[in-house]
């Protein structure tokens, strides 16, 4: 998640006007106006209520342990690589760039991947129930147009009232 700073001043302003909800991970970005501090457990219980990121630090050493993270993690994010800022971009500054085309084939080995990722341990039984479900299904739209075409034949050979509507 990046956050400028210009979004935080507003955040801070609508901070200072009402009072609202902001859950996050980033406990490091929320803590410049977390002035209440509720800790929440994997199962959803309440772990710990503070009135003040220090006091939610002291009272739960994983949340420490994750504060220090997200600081460390936002320090980097902030530093320059030097190496990115020296080399040229593929697009040369552009935002679309042409697509790289290459022409070939697809390999046999490429083609086994996709199969066995199919298939799984029982490729056999994978690809005969595959099989057999094509077959039904086109067995079925056969079916529905006979049954059809011999429900609307009993019309001809005996009176409406006669004819089975729950053949």
């Amino acid at each position: 998640m990046v956050v400028r700073a210009s979004e935080l001043t507003n955040v801070h302003r609508l901070a200072a006007c009402l009072t609202f909800h902001f859950q996050t991970h980033n406990v490091a970005l929320a803590s410049p106006i977390a002035r209440y501090i509720v800790t929440v457990n994997i199962d959803g219980t309440v772990h710990g209520q503070e009135n003040g990121l220090n006091d939610a630090l002291d009272e739960d050493p994983l949340l420490a342990a994750e504060v220090e993270q997200d600081r460390q993690e936002t320090e980097i994010a902030k530093q320059e690589i030097p190496s990115a800022v020296k080399g040229e971009a593929p697009g040369h500054g552009k935002l679309i760039v042409a697509e790289e085309i290459v022409e070939g084939s697809v390999t046999w080995k490429s083609f086994k991947l996709l199969l066995s990722g199919l298939g799984g341990n029982y490729p056999i039984l994978f690809f005969s129930l595959w099989a057999v479900g094509i077959m039904s299904t086109d067995w079925i739209s056969a079916f529905q147009v006979w049954f059809l075409g011999y429900w609307g034949s009993q019309y001809e050979t005996h009176h409406a009232s006669e004819v089975n509507v729950a053949l």
